[in-house]
């Protein structure tokens, strides 16, 4: 049986040159000589059978950012440890093909990028693969500028900025209710400044995903 692909754009050489390109325009990537002069995008276009179409160029340009981000990381590293999930009776499907699929429905340039650290993050052991997975559910049903908000918090995880409530929806932030112990007059009015707070959820996002 062919090994499956993700598996095969790891393993390849040009995976090791991936840290020599930061930055790819979409508009490039319609051209065959820059492909060339790309040795990464070359094995993902031929591995992947992928065409120019918008499309096609937009799934590149976002596998390339996911992929990104896991430069300097041992190839026989991220091999073992998908390698691990793959043989669990845990998941139904393959590391490779479910970032595949999360990669074709994410939006943005920036999205593959916290998909990426927070994967990266998981084959260091600092994440499991099932928080992996619930927080790249989170991370492709919000808007990434208000994803992009909670690093406005401090270091106690206090907003003093205005959030959208699709945060709280998705878990990402708490309400900052009111405490039952008594206020002095400053630290009331100090209270009244915060707007939301970290969630538990959102402090491991804001930490392994968001945080470059």
């Amino acid at each position: 049986m062919e090994e499956n692909k993700f598996n095969q754009i790891i393993k390849s050489d040009s995976f090791a040159l991936i840290s020599d390109f930061v930055e790819i325009s979409l508009d490039s990537l319609a051209k065959d000589d820059i492909i060339k002069d790309i040795p990464m995008i070359g094995t993902i276009s031929k591995l992947l059978s992928i065409g120019n179409t918008i499309n096609d160029r937009l799934f590149t340009k976002k596998l390339f950012h996911f992929l990104k981000e896991l430069e300097n990381i041992n190839q026989d590293l991220i091999l073992k440890e998908i390698q691990y999930i793959d043989d669990s009776k845990e998941y139904n499907q393959k590391v490779g093909e479910k970032l595949f699929e999360i990669i074709t429905r994410i939006d943005s340039d920036e999205k593959p990028k916290i998909i990426g650290r927070l994967f990266r993050n998981f084959i260091d052991k600092k994440i499991s693969y099932l928080v992996f997975l619930k927080l790249t559910n989170i991370v492709e049903k919000a808007f990434y500028h208000d994803l992009n908000l909670l690093c406005e918090c401090d270091s106690e995880g206090k907003f003093y900025v205005n959030l959208d409530n699709d945060l709280y929806s998705l878990g990402l932030i708490t309400h900052t209710g009111i405490g039952e112990f008594d206020f002095t007059d400053e630290e009331r009015e100090e209270f009244n400044k915060i707007t939301h707070l970290l969630s538990k959820k959102g402090k491991i996002l804001l930490e392994y995903g968001l945080k470059s």
